[in-house]
């Protein structure tokens, strides 16, 4: 009886997964095909239409899903309702945004992403020192005679500004950030919420929630990440349809993002193209603003992350 329980729940939860369908990610081939015929002074009106329209499709699904972490209200599945969590969604009112930034090499020139360096030597574990390549045993050795436990050489790694380079080994400093203008931000959680345990009032002060009636008190940050983990059971109050919170977050994963501004700023401009010139240009900047944030491409193209930064690199040059 438990068994087929347990086989009940899962195509009840796969069925929920599957009813929720996100726009698909583009094809490489498609947008290497729009480019080759666009420098040759040729513009396919369909393939225009195929490419810029699926990005837009794919644009929306990411600023929907941003828009719920944001406001906490989840679109159904079936009729796009949007309902309203009674979890505390913990709202962030942010947009977010990477904090990579390309640079280049100072010694063979060539252009990279810090997490370029630092994936390097997970793959190929090299001695910060001497860049030897170092012996896999127990520990990491190297031939200079150093040592490092795998968890001390991942420390190390994570917090060392000087890596070498992946292409030329030299070690290369890491960049700093981007100068930005000075942000407040501001964060909708509400100070009044509700004691997991009794249901009664509780309230966040002092770096714990604690609750007014029963005395539950928790500290805030592992409150909050018991949030994320917990299931909320959502119903749609036009069409009825009923679904899970996690199932919805599960099926949304591909989508979520930090920096949902490039999709945004693609939805506004899209429809306001009317030639085909300017939906090229639309396309085409959306492209580049995504070949300047390397972990952003691959939430809208559908290929491996160097793949797609081979495939920008070819386009931009």
């Amino acid at each position: 009886m438990t068994t087929l329980h347990s086989l009940r729940s899962k195509v009840l939860e796969i069925k929920e997964e599957t009813t929720m369908n996100w726009a698909p990610r583009v094809k490489p081939i498609k947008i290497r095909r729009l480019y080759r015929y666009t420098r040759l002074g040729i513009y396919d009106d369909l393939l225009l239409h195929d490419v810029g329209w699926e990005l837009y499709a794919r644009c929306t699904d990411i600023a929907t899903v941003a828009d719920v972490y944001r406001e906490g209200r989840v679109p159904c599945p079936e009729c796009s309702t949007k309902i309203a969590r009674r979890i505390d969604p913990l709202f962030s009112t942010g947009e977010g945004g990477t904090h990579e930034n390309w640079f280049y090499c100072p010694h063979c020139a060539k252009r990279l992403l810090w997490r370029d360096c630092r994936q390097a030597l997970r793959d190929t574990p090299r001695c910060f020192d001497c860049r030897s390549v170092l012996q896999k045993a127990d520990d990491l050795e190297c031939v200079c005679g150093k040592t490092w436990s795998p968890a001390a050489y991942k420390q190390s790694m994570r917090t060392r500004v000087r890596l070498p380079c992946p292409h030329c080994l030299n070690l290369i400093r890491k960049p700093d950030p981007p100068p930005r203008g000075r942000t407040v931000r501001t964060r909708k959680s509400r100070s009044e919420l509700q004691c997991p345990k009794c249901q009664a009032v509780a309230l966040h002060q002092h770096g714990n929630i604690e609750c007014t009636a029963c005395g539950y008190k928790r500290r805030w940050r592992d409150y909050r990440k018991s949030l994320k983990k917990k299931d909320e059971k959502l119903e749609c109050p036009n069409c009825r349809y009923t679904f899970g919170w996690q199932a919805w977050r599960q099926s949304a994963r591909s989508l979520r993002t930090g920096n949902p501004r490039p999709a945004r700023d693609f939805i506004k401009r899209w429809l306001r193209c009317h030639t085909p010139q300017q939906r090229m240009i639309q396309i085409d900047t959306l492209l580049q603003t995504l070949h300047g944030r390397g972990p952003l491409a691959p939430l809208f193209i559908d290929s491996g992350e160097h793949n797609i930064r081979q495939m920008l690199d070819d386009l931009a040059s």
